[in-house]
């Protein structure tokens, strides 16, 4: 009996792991649309959204949450200052470090396509209960803790 369940457990592995790849895709997918419908990209949008809700940011630490290089980043916040959307000033502490924070231009607009974005994720999410909506968010970062560390691992 016990042989049958870890076949059974096998499969669902396998199953669950196919589930997330194209879950994935499709939640790309609608959120990519979204935001290009605002004539910005998901590094454009990332930025003035963490810059939104957390205020100036320094460079580096934007370009470590949004999981991008360095130089990448800079092209981004190249771009968004060309739009009057964000602004870079040196930190006043530590002469070194570039600090980054949204513009009022680049404040207003974000305000105003962020209701626009939460309907998006409503359409995508609103059909889950708040059960399943907290469950699915614990799960997710099991998983995903989890796999952070097997990649520490050495093989």
């Amino acid at each position: 009996m016990k042989l049958v369940i870890n076949m059974q457990r096998e499969k669902d592995y396998l199953k669950l792991t196919t589930v997330l790849f194209r879950t994935m895709q499709h939640v790309e997918s609608v959120i990519k649309k979204d935001i290009q419908s605002y004539q910005l990209n998901t590094s454009e949008f990332g930025t003035l959204e963490l810059l939104y809700h957390r205020g100036a940011q320094p460079m580096q630490s934007i370009a470590s949450r949004l999981l991008m290089a360095n130089s990448s980043m800079t092209y981004v916040i190249d771009k968004l200052e060309a739009k009057d959307m964000i602004q870079r000033r040196q930190d006043e502490s530590d002469k070194r470090v570039i600090m980054v924070e949204l513009t009022k231009a680049g404040h207003d607009f974000f305000e105003g396509i962020f209701k626009h974005h939460i309907e998006a994720l409503s359409s995508m999410y609103g059909h889950l209960t708040q059960e399943e909506l907290l469950l699915l968010i614990q799960t997710l970062k099991k998983v995903g803790y989890r796999a952070k560390e097997l990649q520490g691992e050495k093989s």
